[in-house]
């Protein structure tokens, strides 16, 4: 199952190759924090960028989260494992089938980078999304902001126990 860890903003990353470099794999199958695509206009071009989709998560999976827990304990001032004070939270099935339908997963470095890759739109003359790539086409009905122009939408989903808009990249249709 997964499960999340609450870390500093920023320090995403640290956490994970901590992760990986102090637990067993029987303890911390994978740890990973996820990326998402970036579009911003420099000088009327376009460049891409990513950056961190839940900012301040890492997700791990583990089948002995109490035993994660204590080893979370050696990791000073990183982590917290999210629990509701009685029992640890694990991501619900529904939230990690949405996290997986989003994520790609790349070798970067030696490393594997989960990443939301920006999804191909068509628009018609109002701005109206009328067709959409992977992996946005699933969650056309979330849409709760669009701005084409600055090429992003905001959906709105249930994740870890709270509504939360999750900003997705997109580009139009033919655009590199």
């Amino acid at each position: 199952m997964w499960y999340v860890i609450q870390t500093t903003t920023g320090r995403e990353e640290e956490l994970t190759d901590v992760l990986k470099s102090m637990l067993p794999q029987t303890i911390c199958e994978k740890s990973f924090f996820i990326r998402r695509e970036t579009c911003w206009r420099l000088k009327g071009k376009h460049k891409i960028q990513q950056e961190v989709l839940f900012p301040g998560y890492v997700f791990v999976q583990t089948q002995a989260p109490e035993t994660l827990f204590y080893q979370l304990k050696k990791v000073p001032k990183l982590s917290k494992l999210l629990s509701d004070g009685e029992e640890f939270l694990p991501v619900r099935e529904d939230e990690q089938e949405f996290l997986e339908s989003l994520i790609t997963v790349e070798e970067k470095d030696g490393k594997e980078v989960y990443l939301v890759k920006r999804s191909e739109i068509q628009v018609d003359e109002e701005g109206n999304i009328v067709w959409a790539g992977t992996p946005l086409s699933r969650y056309i009905g979330n849409v709760v902001r669009k701005r084409i122009r600055k090429r992003y939408v905001v959906i709105e989903k249930e994740l870890f126990g709270k509504k939360r808009t999750v900003l997705l990249s997109v580009r139009l249709k033919g655009e590199e």
